[in-house]
């Protein structure tokens, strides 16, 4: 059968990477709640590395046949393979899963749309894109936004230092898959379940000693369908269907545009947080989330 030609691209088709920037926003707005809540059953690191591991045995029998032919391409780029699986596959929710344990759901997914204040930087000393003005005030409303969610709305609170150390956490985490997707052009050529699996293994392999010393150290999890059930959810979804999506989109639209899509994470998150954990919303909530948004536009409008 002759292919089809694809030259004149489809409204439907050149809609397709912000469908996938949607369904990656979702699921991992959601990833805060069922984490905070399945912390009350399990560590941190033992929740990433169940996580990990539940997420490769899933998804292997999909990218098994993928495998072996970008075997030989993983081996050749195992230095980006071991970035992308440390940095974004397993730090980014070791950073942010130890965060839950010290600030709410709601406050990591509202801080999340933070990502701009560290891409946009990240973006012009690494790829060279160019800071406009209008970019710089944006990044000024987003670090005024953050500064409000995590000073609870006290501007005291920044200048005595008394911040929650899980929000500093969890903006930490932030920077880092600032990173993951600055780089994500780095990617090796190859399938990409292939790249999510050899990633997710890198990341598990990462994990393992900080879960083992974990365990050493006395932490312990009680096993229950509620926490059977959220392991699943982020495995499923946290770790295989949003980072297909944000890894297929990311290369079609940049890393500048795919972060104005990031304030749908704390959309989801809070509804999550709110219908989940029964999570109160306050004003400095609203504030610095408005603050953020109003920055995101700015520094990611074309």
């Amino acid at each position: 059968m002759p292919r089809t030609d694809m030259t004149h691209t489809s409204t439907p088709r050149r809609w397709f990477p912000y469908l996938l920037l949607v369904v990656s926003a979702a699921s991992w707005g959601a990833n805060w709640a069922v984490a905070r809540a399945a912390l009350q059953e399990i560590a941190p690191f033992a929740l990433v590395f169940w996580r990990l591991l539940f997420a490769c045995a899933i998804l292997f029998p999909f990218a098994a046949r993928h495998l072996r032919d970008d075997l030989p391409v993983a081996v050749q780029h195992w230095g980006w393979i071991s970035f992308f699986g440390i940095a974004g596959v397993a730090g980014f929710p070791m950073l942010g899963y130890l965060g839950l344990h010290y600030t709410t759901a709601t406050n990591a997914a509202l801080l999340n749309t933070s990502l701009p204040l560290f891409m946009v930087p990240m973006a012009w000393l690494v790829r060279g894109h160019t800071v406009l003005g209008r970019q710089l005030v944006g990044l000024a409303l987003s670090l005024a936004g953050a500064l409000a969610i995590v000073s609870a709305g006290e501007p005291s609170a920044i200048v005595s230092f008394a911040i929650n150390p899980g929000d500093l956490l969890i903006l930490l985490a932030v920077a880092l898959w600032a990173l993951y997707t600055v780089l994500l052009h780095h990617r090796p050529r190859m399938h990409s379940l292939s790249f999510l699996f050899f990633t997710l293994v890198a990341g598990l392999v990462f994990c393992a000693p900080f879960y083992a010393f974990e365990a050493f150290s006395g932490a312990t999890v009680t096993v229950n369908a509620r926490l059977v059930a959220a392991i699943a959810y982020l495995a499923l979804f946290s770790s295989i269907v949003a980072y297909v999506c944000w890894n297929l989109a990311v290369p079609l639209v940049g890393p500048n545009v795919a972060g104005f899509f990031n304030p749908l994470v704390p959309v989801f998150g809070t509804l999550s947080a709110v219908l989940i954990l029964g999570e109160q919303i306050h004003g400095y909530h609203l504030a610095g989330f408005v603050l953020v948004l109003g920055g995101v536009i700015l520094t990611s409008r074309s």
